[in-house]
């Protein structure tokens, strides 16, 4: 009896962390994250939840080209570690892992700096005018171009979103915020 008791609790366990998993697909089910910050009067909708060693993140936002977050830049862009998602016309997702070398950029790929992409996995889905692309990363990924995200804590960031789906080209909108990244799920 206490076998099939503490295999039943086992299974509401699995069944309860499954609820609440982030599925990275590019599409936002009701609930799926933790945290929620909107920016640029609703234009562009951040939102994320850290699960054990890892930050799932998503950004939902009016834009026809590339979407991007920068985590702790230390003046302007200068020194942030930046996330940009692609999405084109036909559905095509394609995600960058960026430093920013100074206020004003350029940031190239971790990749062409002697660092590592370091993204885990990454979907986007495009409708109408508007993206969502989703991305999953270590809190701490042990590359010298990627910022340590707290597990809870303040975390300064900056976004932007363009009309351009090349990466290197300029935002038409960005801003900065401070985020709680408020602890596991």
């Amino acid at each position: 009896m206490r076998t099939k008791l503490l295999l039943a609790m086992l299974i509401l366990a699995l069944v309860g962390a499954a609820a609440y998993a982030v599925d990275v697909n590019g599409i936002l089910a009701p609930g799926e994250y933790a945290k929620e910050a909107n920016f640029d009067n609703g234009n562009f909708r951040l939102l994320w939840s850290v699960v054990g060693d890892k930050l799932f993140m998503a950004i939902d936002a009016k834009a026809t080209g590339w979407v991007a977050v920068g985590f702790e830049p230390t003046a302007i862009m200068a020194n942030a570690d930046m996330v940009f998602g692609i999405v084109d016309a036909s559905g095509s997702a394609k995600c960058v892992d960026a430093w920013s070398r100074g206020m004003f950029g350029p940031h190239p790929a971790d990749i062409d700096q002697g660092g590592r992409d370091s993204i885990l996995s990454f979907a986007g889905k495009r409708s109408g005018d508007r993206v969502v692309f989703e991305f999953s990363r270590l809190l701490n990924t042990g590359d010298k171009f990627d910022k340590v995200i707290p597990a809870s804590g303040k975390l300064k960031l900056i976004f932007a979103y363009s009309s351009s789906l090349q990466f290197t080209a300029n935002h038409s909108k960005a801003g900065s915020a401070v985020i709680d990244t408020g602890g596991s799920k």
